[in-house]
């Protein structure tokens, strides 16, 4: 098979680029997004900031790059949860356990507070995965009030609202790893609380 002009240039500049996002993750997990610079990123890398810049211009579009792809993830678990076969509360319960130690929750985890300016600074492109998200959420819980097992008067929004709040890093840290709760007991009296909110 002849290979294409340039397609070892173009894997080689992937192979760069990921591991630019591996080490920008990296140094952003450990002293926070606004003390990471794009210098730093530069040299654990191995590169000039100038050949760092044709990836990433900013350090904003760098870090949207490491998060986009863990909301995709949280997505593809949105639909997976759909499929589940199982009643809508199960589907929910799904859900929460495989994104509690999925890529997106344990990234936010482990950063700091401050990266929450990234998705403010990329609000638009960031709106259509999180309507997505809000989307197949609410779909489970239709599911869960025509089979009568959910609050028909509760607004479908604010129900997902609530369940995306249970992905709040603060409780988690604090129970889990200042209290030393398991996580599985963590989930399961999370999940117990919410249900018990939206249940008929």
């Amino acid at each position: 098979m002849v290979q294409r002009k340039g397609s070892l240039k173009e894997r080689q500049r992937q192979e760069r680029e990921q591991y630019i996002l591996q080490a920008a993750e990296e140094i952003m997990l450990e002293k926070g997004y606004h003390h990471t610079s794009m210098d730093e990123i530069a040299d654990r890398v191995g590169i000039a900031k100038g050949t760092l810049y044709l990836h990433f211009t900013r350090k904003e579009e760098l870090a949207y790059a490491l998060v986009e792809p863990k909301l995709n993830m949280f997505l593809e678990s949105v639909q997976q949860a759909r499929a589940y076969n199982g009643t809508a509360q199960e589907k929910l319960i799904y859900l929460l356990e495989k994104e509690m130690s999925g890529a997106f929750f344990q990234f936010m985890l482990r950063s700091d507070p401050d990266l929450a300016s990234v998705f403010k600074a990329q609000q638009q492109r960031i709106d259509g995965l999180i309507a997505e998200i809000f989307g197949g959420i609410g779909k489970i819980l239709d599911e869960g009030k025509e089979a009568g097992l959910f609050d028909r008067e509760l607004p479908n929004e604010m129900m997902a609202f609530q369940f995306i709040n249970m992905f709040d890093p603060h409780l988690y840290l604090k129970m889990v790893e200042q209290q030393q709760m398991s996580k599985e007991t963590f989930i399961r009296h999370v999940a117990k609380v919410y249900l018990r909110g939206i249940e008929r």
